[in-house]
């Protein structure tokens, strides 16, 4: 990375000196008198950062130093093209020249690059305006610049920071390298020297080795016969001659092995035949189970379609009390309203008879008045006949007068009668209504019942339902349960018949092994 950043510091202060030439040119060519303003400060700009680069080609100071002279060399770069409409397009050069820049791998470079920039902006959009853009200023073309700017660096410091880091981690693994060489290098001599020693001690054992190959050759055809009766399937063979030295332990080994393994194999030939036995005995077992396992789940099957009859019998049952004892509770309110218009109609006739007992005084007040206007009329009558032809026309008066009465008398008298009637009319209908009335209530209480005992018989044969389908789903539950039991015991079936198969082929194999008869005796008794 040292050699990096060295590289592109030498690229960054020629690039100054670059932009000292552009200002010149344009200074020359551009402009009618030439302003050396812009151009003594490019060079007073680029000398330090020349300066620092020299002394220091990679140091942190000098790549912001390097950073923040060619923001401001560019900043003179468009200050010399101010009045040209190349000025807004000499703008670019600040992304291109930031872009250059990140070449130091150094995010306090972009840093100060950009808010070099920023400020030069802001600064002078304020006190020279024309010395950043052609034309009047807008604020809104300061913004979209800074936005740009920000965005750049923004996008160039995590690169600047992954290619530090990545450059760091090239750094530390050629570091490691260099040390792996040398130690691979103290490893060459070591082994070198280890090497010299082994060819010393190899050619003292070498001919050791050749007397040990002797011994091992001539043990090596023993074990090798032995091996061959082996792989015939002998396993009463024995090795009777001894070997030399050490090896002779391999002779005993191996007697000691082959006497284990027929007392092995004669025992697994014992245990496949009882497996043999057992496999076909269970078989059948299991035959019997899937039997009964599949009758069972049939009648569960039954049973549960009749209990679901059932259930659904029960649950009509128990909405057809549902609905009557609805019905009933309709019935009892229209009771209720039929008490309460009964009471309303004994209030009524207990007001007509009221009514009517204050009507038959007045009749009698009335039949008072008759009795009385009579008795008028007759004391008027005999005054007007006392009066002689004077009192003829009060007479005639008189005499009507005591008609009316005697009709008014008569009149009262039968409207007695009647109102009389009528009152025995009303007691008589007062004792009907309160009759009807505590029959009514009667009928309220027996409804009342009813509906109690309909509402219990809801209930009981709502938990009846309840119940019964529990006991289905129970049931529906035990029938899947009893049918998974017989597919298991189909599934057993199969492996213990084809666990009989491999105990016979097994048995097949074993066959193939050669032990002697007081072993293979037992083996035969077994079998038989």
């Amino acid at each position: 990375m040292g050699r990096l950043r060295e590289f592109a510091g030498r690229g960054v202060i020629s690039i100054l000196w670059v932009n000292v030439l552009l200002i010149l040119a344009r200074e020359f060519f551009g402009s009618e008198a030439i302003d050396w303003v812009p151009v003594l400060a490019a060079i007073a700009v680029a000398i330090p950062s020349t300066i620092a680069w020299y002394k220091d080609p990679v140091g942190p100071t000098t790549r912001l130093m390097a950073a923040t002279a060619n923001a401001a060399s560019v900043a003179l770069i468009v200050y010399s093209f101010r009045g040209s409409p190349l000025q807004i397009d000499a703008h670019m050069y600040f992304f291109a020249s930031l872009a250059i820049c990140a070449t130091l791998i150094d995010w306090r470079a972009i840093m100060a690059y950009a808010a070099l920039v920023a400020c030069h902006h802001l600064f002078l959009y304020f006190i020279m305006p024309l010395a950043v853009f052609p034309t009047a200023s807008d604020v809104s073309r300061v913004m979209l610049h800074a936005v740009v700017l920000i965005a750049q660096t923004l996008v160039l410091i995590p690169l600047t920071l992954a290619l530090s880091k990545a450059f760091e981690s090239a750094d530390d693994a050629v570091r490691q390298a260099v040390a792996a060489q040398k130690q691979a290098e103290n490893a060459a001599l070591l082994i070198e020297t280890a090497t010299a020693e082994a060819d010393a001690e190899r050619q003292s054992r070498e001919a050791e080795k050749s007397k040990e190959a002797a011994k091992i050759a001539a043990a090596v055809d023993v074990l090798g016969d032995a091996l061959r009766q082996l792989s015939s399937g002998n396993l009463s063979y024995r090795i009777n001659q001894a070997l030399s030295d050490d090896l002779d332990e391999l002779r005993m080994l191996y007697n000691s092995s082959m006497q284990g393994l027929e007392a092995v194999i004669a025992q697994a030939n014992d245990v496949i035949a009882q497996i043999n036995v057992g496999s076909r005995q269970i078989n059948e077992t299991n035959h019997d189970l899937s039997v009964r396992s599949e009758r069972q789940a049939a009648t569960i099957e039954e049973t549960s379609g009749a209990l679901s009859h059932l259930t659904d019998a029960v649950a009509s049952t128990a909405r057809l009390a549902h609905d009557v004892s609805a019905t009933l509770q309709k019935a009892t309110d229209g009771a209720n309203r039929s008490g309460v218009v009964v009471n309303d109609a004994i209030e009524a006739m207990g007001k007509i008879a009221g009514s009517s007992s204050q009507i038959a005084n007045i009749i009698g007040v009335i039949d008072e008045i008759a009795f009385q206007t009579n008795l008028l009329a007759l004391n008027a009558g005999v005054e007007a006949a006392r009066a002689g032809e004077a009192g003829k026309g009060f007479a005639v008066v008189a005499t009507e007068v005591r008609e009316l009465a005697q009709r008014s008398a008569q009149a009262a008298k039968e409207i007695k009668t009647l109102i009389n009637a009528s009152g025995d009319q009303v007691s008589s209908g007062v004792d009907l209504v309160n009759n009807a009335g505590n029959a009514l209530e009667a009928i309220i209480a027996e409804i009342t019942s009813i509906g109690n005992a309909v509402a219990q018989i809801t209930t009981n044969t709502t938990d009846q339902a309840s119940g019964l389908s529990a006991i289905d789903n129970a049931i529906s539950g035990f029938g899947r349960d009893t049918q998974q039991n017989a597919a298991i015991v189909e599934e057993s079936s199969a492996a213990m018949m084809s666990l009989a198969t491999e105990a016979e082929a097994l048995q097949q194999l074993m066959a193939r092994f050669m032990i002697p008869s007081s072993r293979a005796a037992p083996q035969s008794t077994k079998a038989a």
